[in-house]
Formats: structure tokens, C-alpha cells, sequence
């Protein structure tokens, strides 16, 4: 399993390879298939072909493992004074064929830092890189990266195929003090 590590600089993307094991990876990536065939992730606004859907603890269609590896990826990063990220949340997202995320930036309280940790359940046999700061990512699947999304504009490449994208994306605020 992974070692605990420092949250990457806010102009860093830290990548931790095969963060879930198989048996997660199967169990949630099972999960995500069912959010997206029972209609339970609606269509992002931001663009065709991209749906999602925020959760919070005690959601009862999320499994006891979603917020498991949420709690064990926060920790890795030896984060102990955050709190949840009260916009974008924790969420699934999915990006079927042709989907891709636009460039953008996410926003912050003026106190506080963004953290975003993803973690790549499914990923098309082409496209669905992450993109931040203009420098595609190498992730596989049960990769998580971990970035500073109001620092470090980030997108992704379109979705070629009918392999759907599923990713978690997990968030968090952080006092800035923590990454000066």
C-alpha cells in the first residue's frame, strides 16, 4: 500500500500509482456502472457527454468503501485540518465518447486552498487524460492525482470510444498557511 506523503506544492501534481487495489477498483468501478445505468448522474452542464453527481457522508446509495478510500487518500497526504469542499463536494463523474472537461479553474474561499484528489476508476482505451497547467497527466486506472485546482488550471482530453471515463473526485479546503 501507499506511504504518506505531503500535499504537493500549489504549482505540483502529485500522481500515487494503483492507490485502490483490484478488489476496490472492481467493487467501486461496479458501483459507478450502476450510478450511470440508473440514471443517478446528470448531465454537467459544462458540456455533451460529461455527467456526475455529488454525494455526502450518509448518502445511502454510496458504499461504505467510497468513504473509506476518501478518508485513507486524505490521510496519505497527512491533511488533519481541512474541511469538505462545499461546492463541487465529493463526486462520480463520468465522461462517455466525445465528453472531455473544459480548461477552467475551481474557486476557494479567500482563507482557504482547494485540494482536489482523483481517482481514475475507468478510463477510455483513448483520450480522458487529465490536463493541468497545460501538461497531460500519465494516470492508469486505480491511479489517484492530487492537485491544487484553484492554483493550476485543469481539462481533459475528449473521450474516444465507447469506454466510458469514470473518475471520484474528492475535495477538500485547507488553510493557506498549509501550502505556502
Amino acid at each position: 500500500m501507499s506511504t504518506t506523503r505531503h500535499l504537493p506544492t500549489l504549482n505540483e501534481v502529485a500522481v500515487v500509482r494503483e492507490f485502490i487495489s483490484a478488489h476496490e477498483h472492481q467493487s467501486l468501478l461496479d458501483w459507478a456502472g450502476e450510478q450511470f445505468s440508473e440514471g443517478h448522474l446528470i448531465p454537467n452542464s459544462f458540456g455533451k457527454h460529461r455527467f456526475f453527481k455529488r454525494y455526502e457522508e450518509g448518502d445511502a446509495e454510496v458504499p461504505d468503501l467510497f468513504w473509506h478510500v476518501r478518508r485513507r487518500a486524505v490521510s496519505m497526504f497527512s491533511v488533519t485540518d481541512y474541511q469538505d469542499e462545499p461546492g463541487f463536494k465529493c463526486f462520480l463523474g463520468c465522461n462517455t465518447e466525445g465528453g472531455t472537461v473544459q480548461r477552467h479553474t475551481d474557486p476557494s474561499p479567500p482563507d482557504k486552498h482547494h485540494v482536489r484528489m482523483n481517482i481514475m476508476l475507468s478510463k477510455p482505451l483513448s483520450g480522458g487524460c487529465p490536463i493541468i497547467d497545460g501538461t497531460e497527466i500519465d494516470v492508469a486506472e486505480r491511479d489517484l492525482w492530487c492537485f491544487f485546482p484553484t492554483a493550476m488550471p485543469h481539462e481533459s482530453t475528449p473521450v474516444v470510444g465507447k469506454r466510458r471515463r469514470f473518475v471520484v473526485s474528492i475535495g477538500i479546503l485547507v488553510p493557506k498557511a498549509i501550502a505556502a
